[in-house]
């Protein structure tokens, strides 16, 4: 981990490093920027950095039980929060307020990390405004978000913005290569995250490649107006998917595919879609009446918003797939 993100990250890496080994920490920090660019890292580096027992070359070790205690969220003075669903929850943040208001269990030092702080509600936000301006003892707060206007103006005037620049191209590559990811999957990876920890998780067990077939295969059953879509749903996608981000990755994927056929249709030469395995449904859906597939296109963005009305996921696939195979009848 510490080798990874001094590679993507070199210089806020050395900034940090160099900010704690002369005792100059902000008291909070809101780390902004593209997803997956290594915000989280960098706020765990510099926790590990504050309490490693085996400092090396400005470096924390990664070994020592301090450092270990860290990485699996186990250290008692690093407090680490992430949305529960959709948001921070309210017990999350009177937890959060009440471990601000205690001293550092082991030391001198407490370390906040905050992940999708912007999913805080306003007045959960506000409520942390005090602790976060003025906290009691050593401590030190980051903030994680990907865009720095997600966030109340009035806690982002009270931390140091850090803007983490998008990693490379060609290291993200490199880096799925080196995990065993097919050329052919790398693209479409890339094209719905730059997160290497999400990534991860998604091909363990060849998973990401299951669901994505089966998501080619509802398209196919579906643009060929074949009512067996409605049960790929039920028999196939559904014994999939186990949680909300996965959900939230079957909805991109079919955006990505649907997006994917109308520039085809418009001059997107073959074979550079990033779905490789669709390449034959993708050129027959391409040839098809450009109404009908606007339609179809407006009923899959549609679900975003049953989506936000808390609909059930297999609920939201079901009726559009109904409304989409009438389109196509």
């Amino acid at each position: 981990m510490i080798e990874e993100i001094q590679t993507r990250q070199t210089e806020i890496v050395q900034q940090f490093m160099n900010l704690v080994a002369n005792n100059q920490l902000s008291h909070a920090y809101l780390f902004t920027g593209e997803a997956g660019a290594g915000q989280l890292e960098v706020a765990e580096l510099v926790a590990m950095r504050l309490f490693c027992k085996n400092v090396q070359n400005n470096l924390p070790c990664g070994e020592c039980s301090e450092c270990l205690r860290i990485l699996n969220q186990e250290h008692p003075d690093v407090v680490m929060a992430k949305p529960e669903g959709l948001s921070i929850k309210v017990d999350q943040i009177r937890f959060i307020k009440s471990e601000f208001s205690k001293s550092a269990v082991e030391g001198q030092q407490k370390v906040f990390i905050i992940e999708a702080a912007d999913k805080m509600t306003i007045g959960a936000a506000n409520s942390l405004l005090k602790f976060i301006e003025e906290p009691a003892g050593t401590v030190v707060t980051f903030l994680i978000s990907p865009e720095k206007q997600l966030i109340l103006p009035t806690i982002v005037s009270r931390t140091q913005v850090v803007e983490f620049k998008a990693v490379a191209n060609n290291l993200l590559t490199a880096k799925l290569t080196q995990l065993g990811v097919a050329p052919s999957q790398q693209s479409l990876l890339l094209s719905l995250t730059n997160d290497l920890n999400q990534i991860k998780e998604w091909i363990q067990d060849d998973w990401f490649t299951k669901i994505v077939n089966q998501v080619i295969k509802w398209d196919e059953y579906l643009i060929s107006g074949n009512p067996q879509a409605f049960s790929q749903i039920q028999m196939k996608i559904m014994p999939l998917v186990s949680n909300r981000d996965q959900q939230q990755l079957v909805f991109q994927l079919i955006v990505a595919l649907w997006q994917e056929t109308l520039l085809v249709k418009y001059g997107q030469d073959i074979k550079e879609v990033k779905f490789q395995g669709a390449k034959q449904q993708l050129t027959q859906a391409a040839s098809m009446n450009t109404g009908q597939l606007l339609l179809g296109l407006k009923e899959i963005l549609n679900m975003k918003a049953m989506v936000d009305v808390n609909v059930s996921f297999q609920n939201i696939l079901e009726s559009t797939t109904l409304n989409i195979l009438a389109i196509f009848e």
